[in-house]
């Protein structure tokens, strides 16, 4: 799952960072340590519609590794 998420400094947000999970092409933008309060994700368009538990899932799946791997980035 590592290389599944990338994660990089925001291009246009200050002080923000992007997560894009690369296999189910789902984006989020957050603020640094600040990550429960500022999320916002973004399915890219060329992608297939997740469903709803699909959405879930992947999203769980990223504050995972998120937690797990760049704590002090989403957490105070």
């Amino acid at each position: 799952m590592q290389n599944r998420f990338v994660l990089q400094k925001s291009q246009t947000q200050l002080n923000g960072w992007v997560c894009t999970d690369t296999e189910n092409g789902i984006v989020c933008v957050f603020e640094n340590q600040r990550f429960n309060e500022t999320q916002h994700f973004t399915i890219l368009e060329d992608i297939k519609q997740p469903d709803a538990n699909q959405l879930a899932k992947v999203v769980r799946e990223m504050a995972d590794w998120l937690r797990e791997h760049h704590y002090k980035k989403v957490m105070p």
